[in-house]
């Protein structure tokens, strides 16, 4: 790999090819070493992440993995801003997700608001000193930042929060016991494994414990593959998180797919078939730490995980709020049958109303 001069070349060439061990190509480190040796500074300062995604031609998801990566080798500064709702005006930058507060006041336009992950709190990301030593005069480009925000949005914070490796590859960013910060609309889903106590009983521990966490790795892999991400386990289910209601029902659809394949691997058949029973719902919540992980609370995570017990198994019970995404609902009418439930959740007052998504088409999701 070429360095070029404004490069730290010994320590920067090793640093970069860290990033191997995560994944990322040799293709993909190449560009990377070009452009920031190339780029000017104010382009490698708390730059928007979409920006640097056009410049090495990558998309979202992968760059954002990509920053994570570097974060945890040392190579990229994280920085979580929180950007006025009325003015657009920056208010505070914090180099830790612990340094962000929900409520703000803008010194600009003299207005109080609350700050939400996936809108007001946005991710911007420097290059390390390791890697290139940034001029303080020459590094923040006002008017250069206005114009490629304009033109390509912001990355609300969600959206890094919500790459897989983010919790697993910068465990310190998480929010101080007692904080939380919050999310105006969040998917979530819960699923659970039907007849996994019979599996046992006929594989034994060991067999049935392998099947168990093969699934797991189904969902997990569909969940990254879908824009979202896979939280935890919770016994023989998991639960996971997306931005968006049609990435979730495109990411379920898809590990009921790898679900049926993983029978005929396993050669279950009937009553001994992995079954999964899933719940998905969409709404606000919180972000917490919970046993120094970030983790997800509230209203919308209780109802969600009630939905997945409503399910019978190889189907999907989802909320009017899930259908009420225009994109969603086409999909889900496209691949399956959508039928109306009507329950009550325990702990909840009043009758929800649900509806029962069954897939017709396991092909090719559009």
């Amino acid at each position: 790999m070429r360095l070029f001069n404004r490069f730290s070349a010994r320590n920067g060439l090793k640093a970069l090819e860290r990033l191997q061990r995560h994944g990322i190509s040799e293709a993909t480190l190449a560009s990377l070493s070009r452009f920031i040796a190339q780029a000017t500074d104010h382009e490698l300062y708390q730059a928007n992440p979409r920006y640097w995604a056009d410049r090495l031609g990558l998309d979202e998801r992968t760059i954002l993995t990509l920053i994570v990566a570097g974060v945890a080798e040392g190579l990229f500064d994280l920085d979580w801003q929180t950007v006025c709702p009325i003015c657009k005006y920056y208010g505070r930058t914090a180099s830790s997700l612990g340094g962000v507060s929900q409520l703000h006041y803008c010194d600009n336009c003299d207005h109080n608001f609350d700050a939400y992950l996936d809108e007001e709190i946005v991710v911007a990301v420097s290059v390390g000193d390791t890697l290139r030593r940034l001029s303080p005069a020459r590094r923040l480009d006002p008017v250069f930042r206005e114009l490629v925000n304009a033109r390509y949005g912001r990355v609300p914070a969600l959206a890094l929060i919500n790459v897989p490796s983010f919790r697993e590859l910068i465990t310190h960013q998480i929010l101080p016991e007692g904080q939380w910060l919050g999310v105006k609309r969040l998917a979530i889903f819960f699923s659970d494994l039907r007849g996994s106590t019979a599996l046992y009983h006929k594989l034994g521990d060991a067999q049935a414990y392998h099947w168990v966490c093969e699934h797991f790795k189904v969902l997990f892999d569909a969940a990254a593959r879908h824009s979202g991400s896979a939280v935890k386990t919770i016994g023989d289910g998991v639960m996971g998180v997306f931005a968006e209601p049609h990435d979730a029902l495109r990411a379920i659809a898809e590990a009921l797919a790898g679900l049926a394949a993983l029978n005929a691997q396993a050669g279950l058949t009937g009553d001994d078939c992995l079954t999964l029973k899933v719940g998905l719902h969409a709404g606000p919540c919180l972000v917490v730490t919970l046993n120094g992980r970030l983790d997800y609370f509230g209203e919308t995570v209780n109802i969600a995980s009630r939905l997945g017990a409503l399910s019978e198994g190889d189907d999907v019970v989802v909320s009017h709020a899930i259908l009420d995404d225009p994109t969603a609902c086409g999909l889900a009418e496209s691949i399956g049958q959508v039928l109306p439930v009507s329950a009550r959740l325990r702990g909840l007052p009043d009758t929800f109303d649900l509806h029962r998504f069954v897939i017709s088409q396991p092909g090719d999701i559009p």
